[in-house]
């Protein structure tokens, strides 16, 4: 006997139809995220309340202004978190805890919260000061005849000192050490027949350590990477002890690179990332990218587009055109690519927050950008 097929319910056949549908269209949303570019979502804009200017800072998860007669904080979001008044032609410096300000001849000790643990007189106008984990440091009086004053946040005298820079411009100052309890200086040497920068390190309050000449190449940059001290110049990247020894090991030719931005992690070497000189110093036309870390990498990148800042966070390189934003960790041989969500076109990258947004400026306008982190594979 023959048998009859039975057919198959109206009902049924749609929703075996429905399930192929949505079978597919997984498929194709996974082979998007996997090979399309990345959209903007998870990225996350917020305007501050200033206009472009360069007495913008990032400090800490928060962005510090000073508009020509107060300092305001505000965060990400863009809410200010207090204001303090400092009156007119003043400077500051940050760390991602404290701030020193100052205004003539008075200096200024400021928590992140916004109030002062120590301000007074130093008796000579102040040329600028550098704050620490412990101390802040203050180059007073004449160019030409420095003196170098250093106190604690609360104002307890600490360190002076005029002997050691007798003929010399002091350029920039800084604290380093697990504690913040070592200091050094970058001064310059005009008077001798041929320029030449001198680095200075102390332990606060002690004793000075060293002196290191460092030659006619321009010295522009100063930092405490995992035990040692890295000076960036216009042709090397040198690395001291912190007693001012040379590691001629850890040594790196920089010719013809500008260093942009670094990130160091409390554990681990930093990462510091270096865009063409000719890319980067007047206008920013940036098209490649170098990576340097301890222990020998030195990565080279190419950019999918010209990009006018460019950024280091949490082992991850950002580069940013006038509206995209690119990403690309350590070991990835290309950039993943995503829309800003901007009305305007990025002209500028100010700076970078601890919790991975950057500061954008789209002409007259500043804005803090999300960084995309990288998905999650299980």
């Amino acid at each position: 006997m023959q048998r009859v097929k039975k057919k198959m319910s109206r009902g049924k056949a749609i929703l075996i139809l429905l399930a192929v549908i949505a079978v597919i269209a997984l498929i194709v949303v996974g082979i998007s995220a996997i090979f399309g570019k990345k959209n903007a979502t998870g990225i996350s804009v917020h305007q501050l309340p200033c206009p472009y200017d360069q007495n913008i800072r990032s400090f800490g998860n928060n962005v510090l202004y000073y508009d020509g007669m107060s300092l305001h904080c505000m965060n990400g979001n863009g809410s200010v978190r207090w204001s303090f008044s400092l009156g007119n032609n003043a400077g500051f410096d940050c760390d991602s805890e404290h701030i020193a300000a100052w205004s003539g001849s008075t200096i200024y000790v400021i928590d992140r919260n916004g109030n002062s643990t120590y301000n007074d007189s130093l008796g000579e106008e102040i040329q600028f000061a550098r704050i620490g984990k412990q101390y802040v440091g203050a180059v007073v009086g004449d160019v030409t005849s420095s003196r170098l004053v250093v106190k604690d946040h609360t104002g307890a005298h600490m360190d002076e000192e005029v002997d050691a820079y007798a003929n010399l411009i002091i350029l920039d100052l800084g604290f380093y050490g697990l504690n913040g309890e070592y200091m050094w200086t970058l001064a310059l040497d005009v008077f001798s027949t041929a320029a030449n920068s001198v680095l200075h390190t102390f332990e606060v309050g002690k004793m000075n350590i060293g002196q290191v000449s460092l030659g006619e190449n321009i010295t522009y940059e100063v930092l405490y990477d995992n035990g040692v001290l890295r000076i960036v110049s216009t042709r090397k990247m040198l690395a001291f002890d912190y007693r001012g020894n040379e590691d001629t090991s850890q040594a790196a030719l920089v010719y013809g690179w500008q260093l942009l931005d670094y990130d160091q992690p409390e554990k681990g070497n930093a990462m510091l990332l270096f865009a063409p000189t000719a890319q980067s110093a007047n206008s920013y036309d940036i098209r490649e990218l170098r990576l340097l870390m301890g222990g020998g990498t030195d990565r080279r990148y190419s950019l999918p587009a010209t990009c006018v800042g460019a950024t280091v966070w949490n082992k991850n390189v950002y580069a940013v055109s006038g509206t995209q934003l690119f990403r690309a960790a350590l070991g990835d041989s290309r950039f993943t690519t995503y829309d800003l969500p901007l009305e305007k076109e990025v002209t500028e990258v100010l700076g970078t927050l601890d919790d991975g947004r950057i500061i954008v400026a789209c002409d007259n306008e500043v804005f803090t950008v999300t960084l995309p982190r990288p998905i999650a594979v299980n």
